[in-house]
Parts: structure tokens; C-alpha cells; sequence
């Protein structure tokens, strides 16, 4: 090759940032993989979950009893709720391969010549036959790993850091969802008992006049309504939510609802009977339900 010349081959400098890139693609991949695993494991416990609750009620319960396909279905939830913590096991392992893998690229590309020694030393490169190695190819890799110590930090701070950074963001991201995702939960659950409230109110204050329980349109209120979270109903005297989706762990279908009755005979007074779902999930999220508007 002449002077004028420009190497347009692999060089080792080049070969090591190839491998980087390399690298980094299989380390995106992974977390490509860990995202997209993620979401199957989310809607899987979810319909874990609900199939769980279907199977957890009278009609339920008869049906897993008495028709093979139910006991079927009902084994087989059983056995993916058993398999669902090595999944989620499995997505730790995938995200800190992903991690590790960008890492390694990061420090590839920041220190070529550093990187390609040390793959030389683990035998997974060697330098081509025929062609004068670097006087430093026989040291040891006990050696280019001390003198990969002795780089100046500025030359690695960038990319460890870019990663640190994306790294960081991912998981502020993902908490950033939790947070959201727990504060709608939240914004629901108070929606639900302001509508019961309501109810109440306006069966107290029908009451009131007539002596005598209301319907929806006695109490000027709409006698059905949905929203995303939850479907809500009054018939004659009574006012139920039902949860159209999952709660954290209280599935869709749990049911809450309020009775208006009266009683006494001579003097008879207003009764409202609170009643919340058995499910100890429910329950939690609702602890207070059956005191709701006592004070009002």
C-alpha cells in the first residue's frame, strides 16, 4: 500500500468497534425482548387472574366440578399461576444481560485499541497469519487489563455514563408508570364511592319527603352508567358497581352495592345495607366501603 493510500480494511481499531456495535445490537435485542416478554407477563397474570375469579364463584366452582373442559382450563390456570414468579425471574435475567452486553459495547467503542487486545487474550480474536503483530499481542491478559485500568476516566466517562443514563431512565419510566398506574386505581376507587355516596344522599333526601325507598328516577339519577373502570346500576333500590377491569390484584367482575330498605312498623326509617367483595384484594382496596356515608 502506497503512502497516498488509505487503509479501507478491517483494521484492528475498526474490527474492535465492529464487534462493539455487534454487541450493542444483541444487547437492544434483549431488552427488546425483555419489554415485549413483559407485556405477554402482564396480560397473563391478568387472565390468570380473572379465569382464577371465574372459577372462584357458585356457577364457577359447579362448572370446574362437573365438565371436563372446566377442569381442564381450571388445572391449567392453576399450573401457569405456578410459573408466573420464574417468568418474572426470567425478565430480571434478560434485563441485567441486556445491560451488561450495552455496557460492554460502550467501553468497546470508547477504547478500541484496549478492546481488541483483551478479546486477542481471550483467544476469541487473533491477528491475521502472515501479518506483523502488535508488540503488545504476547502480554498477558492480566496485563492489558492493568494497563485498561490506567486509561484516563475522561476517555470511558461519556459512554458509561450515557448507559448509567439510559439505564436510570428506564426504570424512572417504568416506576413513573406504577406510580400512574396505582394513582388511577386510586382515582377510580374514590369515583366509585363518591357515586355511592351520591346515591345514598339522594336516597336519604328522597326519603326524607315521601317515606317511601326511590328508584333512579324518583332520585333524578341515571339509572346505568360506564365508564372505563367500572359499570354502575340502579334497580329499584339498589345501587351496584361493577369493575370492568382488573385492580391491582381485585379482579374485573367484583361487585359493590348499596340496598335501600325500610324498617319498623309503626315508625319506619331508612336502611342502607353496604356490601363490598369477599375477595381479601377487594377489600383492601375498599377497607371503609361499609362505613361509607355513615357520618353524612
Amino acid at each position: 500500500m502506497t503512502e497516498g493510500q488509505k487503509n479501507t480494511g478491517l483494521t484492528p481499531v475498526r474490527t474492535a468497534r465492529l464487534i462493539a456495535c455487534v454487541i450493542a445490537l444483541v444487547g437492544m435485542v434483549f431488552l427488546f425482548i425483555e419489554r415485549a416478554l413483559s407485556a405477554v407477563l402482564v396480560m397473563a397474570t391478568d387472565g390468570v387472574k380473572l379465569g382464577l375469579a371465574r372459577y372462584n364463584n357458585f356457577t364457577g366452582r359447579f362448572a370446574s366440578q362437573n365438565f371436563a373442559e372446566d377442569k381442564q382450563l381450571l388445572s391449567l390456570l392453576k399450573e401457569v399461576q405456578g410459573l408466573l414468579p420464574s417468568a418474572e425471574s426470567a425478565l430480571a435475567v434478560f434485563m441485567v444481560i441486556a445491560i451488561v452486553l450495552l455496557v460492554i459495547a460502550a467501553l468497546g467503542l470508547a477504547l478500541p485499541k484496549q478492546f481488541v487486545h483483551v478479546l486477542v487474550a481471550l483467544r476469541l480474536l487473533k491477528w491475521e497469519t502472515g501479518e506483523a503483530a502488535p508488540e503488545e499481542s504476547g502480554e498477558s491478559l492480566r496485563e492489558i487489563l492493568a494497563k485498561v485500568g490506567n486509561v484516563p476516566l475522561k476517555k470511558i466517562a461519556l459512554p458509561v455514563a450515557v448507559v448509567v443514563a439510559v439505564v436510570v431512565a428506564f426504570f424512572a419510566v417504568r416506576s413513573c408508570h406504577e406510580t400512574v398506574k396505582a394513582a388511577s386505581v386510586s382515582d377510580s376507587i374514590a369515583e366509585m364511592q363518591q357515586k355511592a355516596i351520591e346515591y345514598m344522599e339522594a336516597q336519604k333526601a328522597f326519603y326524607a319527603k315521601s317515606k317511601v325507598v326511590g328508584n333512579a328516577a324518583a332520585l333524578q339519577i341515571p339509572d346505568s352508567l360506564s365508564t372505563g373502570t367500572f359499570e354502575y346500576k340502579v334497580t329499584g333500590g339498589r345501587f351496584t358497581a361493577v369493575s370492568k377491569v382488573l385492580l391491582e390484584n381485585c379482579p374485573a367482575g367484583s361487585k359493590w352495592s348499596v340496598s335501600a330498605s325500610t324498617k319498623g312498623f309503626f315508625e319506619k326509617e331508612l336502611v342502607l345495607y353496604r356490601s363490598a367483595p369477599k375477595d381479601s384484594a377487594c377489600a383492601k382496596l375498599t377497607p371503609d366501603f361499609k362505613k361509607l356515608g355513615r357520618n353524612q
